[in-house]
């Protein structure tokens, strides 16, 4: 498990949280959740309409906190990422919004960002397809060293010669 499904559902067991969003707020996708059923849209909607509005253009943005008459809405840019965020949903009656909210800066003060999954493809019955190696540049005077070792080897047949 990552480290960052742990810490979202560390964060979950807080008082009157009822789910937890791992959010790519740029695109819109839910990269990991938590908790009740329901999505972050109203957390990206948001954080579009904060960070590209005049409001961020020349600072940061630590949190943002919305209100309805059941729910409070938690949204944190992770310190690692700016396109990342986490988004919890509060329930008024049950939780404390200041705990849950210091507990989500601390979150995403913390966070890291998860590592893009690496589904290598398998060959069959042999394991995985290997990487191909990304061609490193040649210093030429090394080069020319190992050709001219090369050619003092001896041969193991006389009667075919080494030419490099």
């Amino acid at each position: 498990m990552r480290a960052i499904d742990r810490q979202m559902r560390d964060l979950l067991q807080t008082p009157g949280v009822r789910s937890v969003h791992l959010v790519d707020w740029r695109s819109g996708r839910t990269l990991a959740h938590v908790g009740a059923a329901d999505t972050a849209d109203d957390a990206v909607a948001v954080l579009r309409a904060v960070l590209e509005g005049p409001l961020c253009a020349d600072q940061g943005l630590e949190d943002v906190v919305v209100s309805d008459a059941r729910n409070h809405v938690l949204a944190a840019v992770l310190a690692a990422s700016a396109d990342l965020c986490l988004r919890i949903r509060v329930c008024r009656d049950e939780g404390n919004l200041g705990f849950a909210l210091r507990e989500l800066r601390r979150l995403a003060r913390t966070a890291r960002e998860p590592a893009p999954r690496r589904d290598r493809p398998r060959l069959p019955g042999r394991g995985p397809v290997p990487r191909p190696r990304r061609a490193e540049p040649v210093d030429r005077g090394v080069l020319e060293r190992v050709l001219a070792a090369l050619r003092t080897l001896p041969v193991d047949r006389p009667d075919r010669a080494v030419t490099v």
